[in-house]
């Protein structure tokens, strides 16, 4: 398909020839079909028009995964606007600093923390609330309402996203789409950066567009439509999430399972009830739902495609998988990928081209190279920091010139953006990923990566997972070990053998000075070793 366009029109073109009755979007039990799905962004999108919001505005989408959130997006990228995703965690002081500092025109917020937003009508911004009882089946609805209700009482004469949406169909505007193309800003997506810093991510519609390219390119341009689900627990906000789960499978004619909050049981619920056949998602999602026992046979005959992405997959996690996968045989294997919000996902192990260790082969139009201090790509095999040329590649960080400036370069005729991780590629083209660039620890004059350590100390007998941070000891550097125990050995069995294990397999420099037990190490949203809260106690 024609990735010059709106992410709205890649995602009308790939669905042209479905019937308006295929499923597209299942919540807790009911059905949105393609008709409902398209009816409905035509109804918010000539609202948003009715508002005033045109080409080139931004609409805060602070939205978990609900029906809303993806009518929303596709609504606003339909008139030309731009969806600016905001954690719907976020504190109300930075949701409207990201209003005032983005100039946002509208707004599309959860009616459950609606109420915590104090001073957001003083901002001016058109609101919509949306609820998760908006699209849940009819006997869930006013159940969960009533349970609700106190929380959602500052919302109730406020304009629903449904008011919104049904005023949409009836008032007689046009919200044809507008001429967008590949190069039109569809998305403000909110980053770590590759610096480590807070960033506002510009993103094309191009970019997305050849990523759902890309991705469909893998698995060879096999025909998908509503047998095909994909669970879609990561979040809007997120690139994978937004650009696999939902964009991807959308577009490709599939069905997308939602789950606003992860948990396990919950996953392998929805997993069976509703026939899902693709997952993506985060290490420790896979590694939760495989322990809660609710992972069955059943569950595992249908799936056609896993992948895992957002931070290492461990070894025991992937075996685990596979074993399954083996008892019912099923061929089907767990495979690991690389992306970044600046980038997309570019790089994943496939059947018949993965490789252990390794984040697997470029994905179509894209290159990868290990770069040295110099601007120069390092030899085959050596360590440097891992740049991408790709059609994915965001457009500019927001308001950041200098920042832009700083990660994007040129060399031999492509427009590499740099990832700040440090990694390497082999003779036949394989990646892989060695560290945070902005992690790296220098001891004595050698590089000392944390992630080498906490991938060879999670293997070791009685640790569930750690996590390595610079720390300094009598003025010295060094490393900090923190282990969350998996078990009931003693801290000193359990020490030896991380000690071990890193004695065999690495130089003394990446030896921890000292090691730290906790009960519990500090997780993201989205699953990952928090290292920099870790980092903050040293």
């Amino acid at each position: 398909m024609n990735t010059d366009v709106s992410m709205y029109s890649y995602f009308a073109s790939g669905t042209a020839h479905l019937s308006r009755a295929n499923r597209t979007i299942s919540f807790y039990g009911r059905e949105l079909t393609l008709g409902e799905v398209m009816s409905d962004i035509d109804g918010f999108a000539a609202r948003l028009v009715e508002a005033g919001v045109g080409k080139g505005d931004n609409v805060i989408v602070c939205l978990g995964n609900i029906p809303d959130a993806v009518i929303a997006f596709y609504a606003i990228n339909k008139i030309g606007a731009i969806a600016n995703l905001v954690h719907p965690l976020v504190t109300a002081d930075r949701l409207a600093a990201t209003a005032k500092k983005m100039r946002s025109k509208a707004a599309v917020l959860f009616d459950e923390f609606y109420c915590g937003y104090d001073g957001w009508e003083e901002l001016g911004v058109k609101t919509f609330i949306a609820s998760a009882a908006d699209y849940l089946p009819r006997a869930l609805a006013p159940l969960y309402r009533l349970a609700k209700r106190r929380t959602t009482a500052p919302c109730r004469d406020k304009e629903s996203f449904r008011e919104a949406v049904a005023r949409g169909k009836n008032i007689g505007i046009s919200a044809a789409p507008v001429p967008i193309t590949g190069e039109d800003i569809a998305i403000y997506m909110h980053s770590g950066g590759t610096t480590g810093s807070p960033k506002s991510v510009e993103l094309s519609n191009r970019a997305f567009n050849a990523l759902a390219h890309n991705l469909l390119a893998l698995i060879g341009g096999k025909p998908v439509d509503d047998r095909d689900a994909m669970l879609m627990v990561l979040p809007l906000f997120h690139n994978f999430g937004l650009g696999v789960c939902m964009h991807t499978s959308l577009s490709a004619g599939g069905k997308i399972v939602l789950m606003p909050k992860f948990d396990a049981k919950g996953a392998c619920r929805l997993c069976r009830s509703a026939g899902v056949t693709f997952i993506c998602g985060v290490p420790n999602m896979y590694g939760k739902m495989l322990d809660s026992g609710a992972f069955g046979n059943d569950i595992m005959r249908r799936l056609k495609y896993c992948y895992c992405g957002g931070d290492r997959l461990s070894d025991s996690i992937r075996r685990k998988f596979e074993d399954l996968a083996a008892r019912v045989g099923n061929p089907i294997k767990l495979f690991e990928g690389y992306g970044l919000t600046e980038a997309g996902i570019c790089c994943v192990n496939m059947n018949g081209r993965e490789r252990v260790g390794s984040i697997g082969k470029p994905v179509e139009n894209t290159y990868f190279e290990a770069f040295g201090d110099d601007g120069v790509p390092v030899p085959r095999g050596s360590e440097g920091e891992l740049c991408i040329s790709t059609d994915m590649a965001m457009t500019r960080y927001y308001d950041d010139p200098e920042a832009t400036a700083k990660v994007f370069f040129d060399y031999g005729g492509k427009k590499w953006i740099r990832t700040g991780d440090i990694g390497r590629l082999d003779e036949d083209g394989f990646v892989y990923f060695v560290d945070r660039k902005k992690r790296m620890i220098k001891i004595s004059g050698h590089n000392v990566f944390p992630q080498e350590i906490e991938n060879v100390v999670n293997k070791a007998a009685g640790v569930k997972r750690c996590c390595a941070v610079e720390t300094a000891v009598d003025g010295k550097v060094g490393v900090r070990l923190y282990i969350q125990k998996d078990g009931d050995a003693s801290d000193k069995d359990v020490e030896k053998a991380a000690r071990e294990a890193i004695a065999a397999k690495l130089l003394k420099y990446s030896m921890p000075r000292e090691i730290v037990f906790l009960d519990k190490l500090p997780l993201t949203q989205i699953g990952k070793v928090d290292y920099r809260q870790l980092e903050e106690t040293r």
